[in-house]
């Protein structure tokens, strides 16, 4: 999908400021860096059963369909890290 067709969906879909929840999966090799690419924002940790990966939860307050999209744009540069 294009970002135009996903930022105007969030526009669509969002009155901003919204709370939009923000889902990744990990691990502890690169936890530091995810968080700090969404911004140290309070977040939720639930380890695989095996332990090998971490799936993260962010609920960030954004102000708009941009931020959203500066968000998944700075996690993306990260290796090892996959959205939901």
């Amino acid at each position: 999908m294009d970002l135009a067709k996903l930022k105007s969906l969030l526009d669509d879909q969002y009155e901003w400021p919204a709370v939009y929840n923000f889902k990744f999966i990990g691990n502890d090799s690169n936890r530091d860096e995810l968080i700090m690419a969404v911004g140290e924002k309070p977040h939720h940790e639930k380890p695989s059963k095996t332990g090998k990966y971490i799936s993260f939860t962010f609920n960030v307050t954004c102000n708009s369909s941009d931020e959203v999209l500066t968000i998944y744009e700075r996690v993306g540069r990260l290796h090892g890290i996959l959205a939901l």
